[in-house]
């Protein structure tokens, strides 16, 4: 046995915790040029980086499609939530409390922090927050939700058919 082998018994799963996604939408966040948005926003821009060929067919998203993955947009709000106060009191982002309601927003330090994270996924990241903030960054607030609401159903429904056809094959 190798004596320089880091053994630990802790649980270290990343996937879906607010670290993850806090880190995602410090990302995000760098991408919009200390622009802020609110969390219904961040929480849409994020689902689309993941999920960019939900809203471009030519772009290949970086998790995979899984079934009913719409639902992550309201499953992943409190997660969300949890993931930017962690950035928050790591002083990783700002808040803004507008009247029109809670906003974040890099700041000097997101942007050196992010250049820290170099591995091929948090480039993905940067590169599909890019693609994002281009196609919905004119979208207002109004336009945005229609935009999720007329397309709800089919993000992850293409499994629904699959899975009709597949147990039919197997009878």
């Amino acid at each position: 046995m190798n004596k320089n082998n880091f053994n630990s018994k802790r649980n270290i799963n990343v996937f879906n915790t607010p670290l993850e996604i806090g880190l995602r939408a410090l990302i995000i966040l760098n991408e919009l040029a200390h622009e802020a948005i609110d969390l219904n926003r961040l929480v849409i821009y994020d689902y689309f980086v993941i999920h960019s060929s939900d809203f471009d067919k030519s772009l290949k998203s970086l998790h995979p499609p899984i079934p009913h993955r719409s639902g992550e947009l309201i499953i992943k709000r409190k997660v969300m939530q949890e993931g930017i106060h962690l950035m928050y009191s790591r002083e990783l982002l700002d808040i803004e409390y507008t009247p029109k309601g809670i906003y974040y927003k890099a700041n000097v330090i997101t942007s050196a922090f992010i250049n820290y994270l170099n591995t091929a996924y948090a480039l993905d990241i940067s590169k599909h927050s890019k693609l994002v903030i281009d196609k919905f960054n004119s979208y207002s607030d109004e336009e945005l939700n229609l935009y999720i609401n007329e397309n709800l159903q089919k993000w992850g429904s293409e499994f629904t058919k699959e899975s009709l056809v597949r147990g039919w094959f197997n009878e």
